[in-house]
């Protein structure tokens, strides 16, 4: 009777561990405020538990979500009109005046490192026409508005006055994604219950656990012994163990949105953290000579890093968008490593024996990111550039480079909104704040010339000459080595192949509702 009763028991139980999910995470959010902080380990948590009014596909092509059409009224007017019986988490119907209280709240988040303030640029009113009915008026053509509104997370205007600290412990965390917050603190595990009114229909997971594990064995390690389902950040060296059929594993890559980049600081002179062979401070940047920029990129032998360092698992980059890339272009010639021409540059700079610099990186954001960043140090100090490397964790390094406390950092960044403007309005423009341009412009980068074209771009509702114009602001970038691109990443994850199946994103993002059952 009682081996009945417990095979009974084992019996009722195994439906709910199978509808269970625990994915080994590279990297863990740092809030659950959707507007604070805007980072690829943040809005890939995020996405789970709030919803754009458009959304994005793996490869990065925008359809509908909470808004089910759009329209361009006229060249300064875009009309929503939302979902119908789409509800929060908590209940309550999503409405156009939780549209427009989510723009009017992205400006004004206290103590924002990384503003999504980026992604509502131009827009100057949000007008509620009716309660599924929003307008977007913005102070002039903004063509990329749909593609940048896909990475605004719609919040309950009864919920989002709360301070971020009310996010983090899931008082304010309502979203109308798929999953419903249910418990997380830093250094622990994310877990999340299936919305079972969604929209979309329910996930197939009923609770989904974000296990952070930071240590590349310990997460590769995690997935062979059964303990996690699913991992992404595989490390390159492990990717051939993944493939083999004893391994009981799935691996699944594809290109990436991500490219690595050096940005040295040309906004400063003097610069503190860069000095002569003997120790002592430079009286002037060194960066805002292009002789000196155009050496650092000379000195880079990026092929060696992709293939020696990566395994062949990322591309040589000569720009900062991957090809492909709206705003991409094909004018701008292959990267070159020629160690000799660096030097000969730094001796007509002035530097005949070099100089020292301190470089910062993020030592737990991508795939190999610090070794990515030691081998540059290294290459660099061939050359005669002595670098003293500083590989943090992503949680010191952010807000440092916020606060724009080295002479060079190298970081990742990905256009996730699959053309360049994301990148040139934020990055390459001059900091302007009432445009809303150069808000994650941490180099002191600034261009009146780049800064005009890349004004002309954001207007312009032609494709082909927004295209045009685009790429001219990307050459004058890439041609002045303003930032140095290093390569392009190629995401890889791995799961259990008896339980999940999955179709690699772009943006790198590990969406639970994407993680499939391995059998249909």
């Amino acid at each position: 009777m009682r081996l009945a009763t417990a095979l009974l028991a084992c019996t009722l139980a195994a439906p709910a561990v199978a509808q269970n999910l625990t994915i080994g995470m590279q990297t863990e959010p740092g809030t659950m405020d959707p507007q604070f902080n805007l980072l690829g380990s943040n809005t890939s948590a995020l996405r789970n538990i709030y919803d754009t009014l458009l959304s994005r596909d793996p490869s990065l092509q925008v359809r509908p979500s909470l808004a089910e059409s759009f329209r361009a009224v006229d060249e300064t007017t875009w009309e929503f009109k939302l979902r119908p019986g789409v509800r929060f988490h908590d209940g309550s119907p999503l409405t156009a005046e939780d549209v427009r209280f989510t723009i009017a709240r992205i400006p004004n988040v206290q103590g924002n490192p990384n503003s999504y303030v980026t992604y509502i640029q131009g827009i100057r009113e949000v007008q509620v026409v009716d309660p599924l009915t929003v307008r977007f008026l913005t102070d002039g053509p903004v063509p990329l508005l749909p593609t940048n509104i896909s990475n605004v997370f719609i919040i309950s205007a009864a919920h989002g006055l709360r301070p971020t600290s009310e996010f983090n412990t899931g008082q304010a965390a309502i979203g109308t994604g798929p999953y419903r917050y249910s418990s997380w603190q830093p250094g622990q595990p994310l877990v999340l219950e299936r919305n079972a009114e969604y929209f979309a229909g329910a996930a197939h997971w009923q609770r989904v656990t974000f296990r952070p594990l930071t240590n590349d064995a310990a997460r590769v390690g995690s997935l062979l012994a059964g303990d996690v389902d699913f991992i992404n950040g595989v490390p390159l060296q492990d990717v051939a163990r993944l493939e083999r059929p004893a391994s009981r594993t799935r691996v699944f890559g594809g290109p990436s949105a991500y490219v690595y980049m050096l940005f040295p600081e040309v906004g400063k002179d003097p610069l503190p953290g860069v000095r002569d062979t003997q120790g002592n401070p430079l009286p002037r940047n060194p960066w805002m000579d292009p002789r000196v920029r155009e050496a650092v990129s000379l000195a880079i032998n990026r092929e060696a890093i992709v293939e020696r360092l990566m395994e062949g698992r990322a591309s040589v980059a000569n720009q900062a968008v991957p090809a492909g890339f709206f705003g991409h272009s094909t004018r701008i010639p292959p990267a070159r490593f020629d160690a000799e021409r660096a030097r000969v540059l730094l001796r007509e700079a002035g530097y005949p024996n070099g100089f020292q610099t301190n470089l910062a990186c993020p030592n737990d954001r991508f795939v190999n990111d610090s070794k990515i960043c030691e081998a540059a140090a290294q290459q660099l100090q061939r050359v005669g550039i002595r670098v003293d490397l500083s590989a943090q964790p992503r949680a010191t390094f952010f807000p440092q480079r916020a606060r724009r406390e080295w002479p060079m950092h190298a970081a990742g960044w990905g256009s996730l909104t699959g053309e360049s403007s994301y990148f040139l309005t934020s990055q390459v423009h001059t900091p302007n704040r009432d445009l809303g341009l150069g808000a994650i412009n941490y180099s002191g980068v600034s261009s009146p010339a780049i800064d005009a074209l890349i004004q002309r771009g954001r207007r312009i509702l032609d494709d082909g000459e927004r295209r045009r114009v685009l790429e001219e602001a990307m050459e004058q970038t890439m041609a002045q080595n303003l930032i140095i691109p290093i390569l392009t990443f190629e995401a890889v994850w791995a799961g259990r192949a008896d339980r999940v199946r999955f179709t690699p994103r772009a943006d790198e993002e590990t969406l639970a509702i994407e993680i499939l059952p391995a059998t249909p």
